[in-house]
């Protein structure tokens, strides 16, 4: 019974979340104690965590594909379609990226602060965290679903427990999520607010449970 929710990593000041959802909801930013957050929040019986880091696409693809023989402009696709100069620009940036990133899979919490930031590596920490403890993590987000991919990559017990609240038409994300299998709650494929797709996608499952 989905009856409150912790999001983490969200920005709440120009959002009314009640507009959307009645169901109950707590924000914490992103820190290094965020494991405890979470623990605490699951023993007081909260039902969703929800995860967001970044909306970057190139920073994300950075992340995915280091893990990927796929070349940077094949992993954007036509994410900048309509405006060749700003897709020639990503195109160049992730190409950078991933010849540092390639050269630290190794080290998740190396990749991951070199891409989406160290506030990234406590949300990769929170959602494994949640999803170990059997919880609903809802990942929002490019950089959420990057994250998601390479914990699934170390442990893929957690796929029953995670799910994306929207997907991105571009190849690295649908490259993710391949490898992920994880559950898709819903596909606007619009770019609508964090706080609005976390909303819309706790009330799906909540409408499943009916």
């Amino acid at each position: 019974m989905i009856n409150s929710v912790l999001a983490l990593g969200f920005d709440d000041t120009k959002f009314n979340w009640s507009d959307l959802t009645p169901i109950a909801i707590e924000h914490k930013k992103l820190s290094g104690d965020i494991e405890s957050d979470v623990n605490r929040a699951i023993d007081a019986n909260t039902s969703v965590i929800g995860i967001y880091a970044s909306h970057d696409l190139v920073l994300a693809s950075g992340l995915i594909g280091a893990f990927l023989t796929i070349d940077a402009a094949s992993l954007l696709g036509k994410s900048s379609v309509g405006n060749d100069d700003q897709w020639v620009k990503d195109a160049g940036s992730l190409r950078d990226l991933l010849r540092i990133t390639r050269t630290l899979k190794a080290e998740p919490k190396d990749v991951i602060t070199k891409t989406l930031g160290e506030h990234a590596f406590s949300a990769f920490n929170a959602l494994i965290a949640s999803a170990s403890r059997q919880t609903k993590t809802i990942l929002v987000g490019p950089g959420a679903i990057a994250l998601g991919f390479v914990a699934l990559r170390s442990n893929s017990k957690l796929k029953d427990y995670l799910l994306v609240a929207n997907t991105p038409i571009v190849p690295a994300i649908t490259e993710a999520i391949k490898f992920m299998g994880c559950k898709t709650i819903m596909n606007t494929k619009e770019n609508i607010h964090p706080l609005a797709e976390l909303a819309l996608a706790v009330s799906a499952l909540k409408a499943s449970e009916l």
